[in-house]
C-alpha cells in the first residue's frame, strides 16, 4: 500500500528500481575499468625499469590482467542490457539485445581463448 502511494503502481516501482539498478551496474563497470586501467598504467611504468629480458613476461602479465578485468566488465554490461530489456520488451529491443549479447559473447570467447593460450604458454 505504501509503495503504491509513492510510485503509483507496482509496475512503476519496478521500472524505477530496474532503472537505478542498471545505472548502478554500469557505474560499477566503469569503476572496474578505471581501476584496471590505472593499475595497468602504473604496472607498465614499473616495467620500464626492468631489464629488457624481463620486460616481455611482465608486459604479458599486465596484458592478461587487463583482459581478465575486461571479461568481468563484459559480464556486468550484458547483465545491465538484459535488465534494460525487461523494461521495454519490444521485438526491436529484443533483437538489439540479441545482437549485443552475440557480439559480447564472441568478444568474451575470444578473450578467454587468448587468456588460456597465454596461461598455458606461461606454464611451460
Amino acid at each position: 500500500m505504501y509503495l503504491e502511494e509513492l510510485f503509483g503502481s507496482t509496475e512503476e516501482f519496478f521500472s524505477i528500481f530496474i532503472s537505478y539498478l542498471t545505472l548502478a551496474i554500469e557505474i560499477m563497470a566503469a569503476i572496474i575499468i578505471a581501476i584496471t586501467i590505472t593499475i595497468a598504467f602504473i604496472s607498465a611504468l614499473k616495467i620500464l625499469r626492468k631489464p629488457t629480458t624481463e620486460r616481455t613476461l611482465a608486459a604479458e602479465t599486465v596484458r592478461l590482467g587487463l583482459a581478465r578485468s575486461l571479461l568481468l566488465v563484459l559480464d556486468f554490461v550484458v547483465a545491465s542490457d538484459i535488465l534494460k530489456t525487461i523494461l521495454v520488451p519490444s521485438l526491436s529491443e529484443l533483437s538489439l539485445l540479441a545482437f549485443i549479447v552475440a557480439i559480447r559473447i564472441a568478444l568474451s570467447w575470444s578473450l578467454s581463448k587468448e587468456l588460456t593460450r597465454h596461461t598455458d604458454h606461461l606454464k611451460q
